[in-house]
């Protein structure tokens, strides 16, 4: 074993050692602050209930100053001096008159006598309000200082600012955290300890049981042996030679079960290729029926009924080249790539279901972009992805709704072409799982899960993408982007 690997016992002791100092720490951190909130809390209540008493004395003054001939300050600077020297923690007292200009003030100097300075400064008091607040003035240091309105027979008479010495609250409160820290650090120390003894004893047999199985070669099979004990390593060195045993077994199935997936794999390829083919076939047979339907109801229609018996005989042309792509997928054959004009192919998509459209009494509105390169492709599988598009407005509107296809260049690279419809629409949640193979939100029968999936295939294999918007009950936008390519074959027509 190693001499620099890192020993199961220090990991185990440095995470707990971590949790352990983090959650002591937290712990002390809220019982600090708890504790902190409950001292500045009890004492601020005891220097408002201070207060309010010296309110009284003080408003009694100013009522009796107010209908007697005296001087304000003569009976209020007795009430203040004995106020201060009856309690000898008050830092200064500030008087304001009822428009909230200053009266008098005095304050405790450091010889412990009463004196007042015209030039000492104070922050404006708020006249309306009760406050009780600490604070750092920089004459008379820690200072937990209270605003005080006086309110008498619904009359204001004015308000005071006293403040009270801090310094005791402050020192109690930094020997709070001293003695809180230290209790941390201790206990702290005592549980690593602890934690430390007891899992050196828990590691002391997994490290020779560790060094022992690094001697073990599961690939030449080489095997050592153990004295046999009734303790930890030779517990676990038996049921570590039961998983080896197992380990060699669920090879040798695993060998075997790859094997029978990779034939499964092929099936599944034929399955979802036969199935895929299926909906292609179905496409064009739609599109016949659709002729044969519209044949059916003009037949005296010379001219109409060789327009769609030559749309019956590319419908079947289709399909006949679909199963030519069935039969030959154990040649893989290569793909037939023409010059396709993306114009032309969906203008032959809409004369296919032209009957089906005018049934549903739809509008088409085609703006086709007539600048548009040829684009290199191929046309049938292109064409597909056009038809797939169609079929799923049409059966995403009910009747007397639009489908509106656009095509235009999307940049000097890559051309577009969008099919949208105001039917249905997709919910959200719905959009992700769309190009999912059999995954369908028509009713039973009228979708088979499989056109949004083979499009998306197609145009991957085109080196395309397919972008998809719907607000449901408003409009969905399918965007095929696909590359311009080469341009030395011929236009498939």
């Amino acid at each position: 074993m190693n001499k620099f690997r890192s020993h199961l016992s220090t990991k185990i002791l440095g995470v707990t050692a971590f949790v352990i100092v983090f959650l002591m720490l937290l712990i002390s951190l809220i019982f600090l602050l708890q504790w902190r909130k409950n001292i500045i809390h009890n004492e601020s209540e005891t220097v408002r209930s201070i207060s309010n008493t010296f309110a009284v004395t003080v408003v009694d003054a100013l009522i009796f100053e107010e209908k007697s001939t005296f001087q304000k300050d003569n009976i209020l600077e007795t009430y203040i001096d004995n106020f201060i020297n009856r309690l000898r923690n008050v830092k200064y007292v500030v008087i304001f008159d009822k428009v909230g200009n200053r009266i008098i003030n005095r304050f405790l100097t450091s010889e412990q006598k009463i004196a007042s300075d015209e030039n000492l400064k104070f922050e404006p008091v708020e006249l309306s309000a009760e406050i009780v607040r600490i604070v750092d003035d920089s004459k008379f240091g820690w200072v937990n200082e209270v605003k005080l309105p006086f309110n008498f027979a619904n009359k204001f008479w004015g308000a005071a600012i006293i403040g009270f010495d801090a310094e005791p609250l402050r020192n109690e409160l930094r020997s709070l955290f001293f003695i809180l820290l230290g209790a941390t650090v201790s206990v702290t120390l005592i549980v690593l300890i602890i934690l430390f003894i007891s899992i050196n004893r828990l590691t002391s047999s997994l490290d020779k049981l560790v060094l022992e199985i690094d001697k073990i070669d599961l690939i030449s099979g080489y095997d050592i042996s153990l004295p046999v004990k009734d303790d930890e390593v030779g517990f676990l060195y038996h049921h570590f030679r039961l998983l080896t045993e197992r380990l060699n077994n669920s090879k040798l199935q695993l060998e075997k079960a790859q094997r029978q997936i990779y034939q499964a794999e092929k099936l599944a390829s034929i399955g979802r290729l036969a199935a895929g083919v299926a909906h292609q076939i179905n496409n064009p047979l739609n599109g016949i029926k659709s002729c044969l339907y519209a044949i059916n109801r003009e037949p005296e229609n010379v001219q109409q009924n060789r327009d769609y018996l030559s749309l019956i005989d590319e419908g079947i042309t289709n399909i006949e080249t679909i199963v030519k792509k069935l039969l030959g997928f154990a040649r893989q054959q290569s793909r037939t790539d023409y010059l396709i004009n993306i114009n032309d192919t969906i203008q032959k998509v809409i004369t296919l279901f032209d009957y089906r459209i005018k049934d549903k009494k739809l509008t088409i509105r085609t703006r086709l972009n007539e600048l548009l390169p040829s684009m290199y492709g191929d046309y049938h599988l292109i064409q597909e992805v056009v038809m797939n598009l169609l079929l799923n407005s049409l059966d995403a509107i009910e009747t007397e709704g639009f489908i509106e296809i656009r095509t235009d260049f999307m940049d000097q690279q890559n051309i577009l072409f969008s099919v949208k419809d105001n039917g249905i629409g997709i919910k959200p949640e719905n959009l992700k799982d769309i190009f999912e193979p059999f995954y369908t939100t028509k009713e039973l029968g009228v979708g088979t899960g499989l056109g949004l999936s083979a499009s998306l295939d197609i145009v991957t294999a085109h080196n395309g993408k397919i972008l998809v918007e719907s607000t449901p009950g408003v409009s969905t936008t399918f965007t095929v982007i696909l590359p311009i390519g080469n341009s030395d074959e011929s236009t498939h027509n």
